[in-house]
């Protein structure tokens, strides 16, 4: 969406006001927003008529302020991370990879919620969905080598429990308030669509020929580029894989949960 008096196609909706955000809603008839780049703000929970805590906000007795549903889709960890690097670090060769992540990852203290300086230096940090969930609050720095550390090109992974901690617990209440949580690899098949169907009440959830090239019918869409393979565990070696996800437990645990409540919802009544 474009921001008002703005030029800029903006997919950072989140660093918006939520009166912005409103006026935008009320402005437009294309009433589907989405918020790419920067953390996810809690504040807009508000215009859905709850808070981070799930606590109930009054209804608008005018009803002059539309109420938001917030829907968001969740990727396996690591093709997460590969896809960004052959995307956009163009990469070729895994002997590469590490020195993407760093350089990026080396960026992030010039981002800025909201502007454009180093907006895509998150993409390579470990843990991301903690990041972005826990509204920005997740630090990245590296820690030192040890002794038992294994060689790797990667950076290493943040161990102290006190600055992962708050932030992993702040990541799960924004979650639990999501009203739909897709899992990227069943997003556009049958369990995706009926979620859509029952939540949104879209009577047909189809990629249409337009611009964009790849597989319509799994979903898998590029606009620009090519279409890469980014399934880590065919492009790393045994040892990478293992060190990548390791270095991303926290987003493991995630995916892995919102999964399980995804499909469980859909398919049990009594959840």
């Amino acid at each position: 969406p474009k921001r008002q008096g703005s030029t800029f196609m903006d997919g950072r909706v989140g660093s918006w006001t939520n009166e912005e955000l409103t006026g935008y809603t009320k402005r437009e008839s294309h009433l589907l927003v989405a918020n790419e780049w920067d953390p996810f703000n809690h504040d807009k929970l508000q215009l859905s008529g709850r808070t981070l805590d799930g606590k109930r906000l009054p209804l608008d007795p005018q009803n002059t302020s539309p109420r938001l549903l917030f829907v968001t889709t969740l990727r396996d960890p690591l093709d997460r991370l590969l896809s960004a690097y052959l995307f956009f670090g163009a990469g070729e060769s895994s002997s590469d990879f590490g020195v993407w992540m760093k350089r990026n990852i080396g960026r992030t203290p010039r981002y800025k919620i909201g502007e454009k300086g180093a907006f895509r230096s998150n993409i390579a940090r470990y843990n991301v969905i903690v990041w972005r969930y826990s509204g920005g609050n997740l630090e990245h720095p590296e820690s030192k080598p040890s002794d038992q550390q294994e060689e790797t090109q990667f950076p290493l992974p943040m161990a102290d429990e006190k600055l992962w901690r708050e932030p992993f617990e702040t990541a799960v209440r924004a979650l639990s308030q999501q009203d739909l949580i897709l899992p990227m690899d069943i997003m556009s098949k049958e369990e995706g669509q009926e979620a859509m169907r029952r939540l949104l009440g879209w009577n047909e959830v189809a990629i249409h020929e337009g611009k964009g090239r790849g597989d319509r019918k799994s979903g898998h869409i590029v606009t620009t580029g090519k279409i890469r393979n980014s399934n880590a565990r065919e492009y790393l070696s045994e040892e990478e894989y293992r060190f990548l996800w390791n270095a991303n437990w926290l987003d493991n645990i995630l995916v892995s949960w919102c999964r399980a409540v995804f499909l469980a919802r859909l398919h049990c009544t009594d959840i």
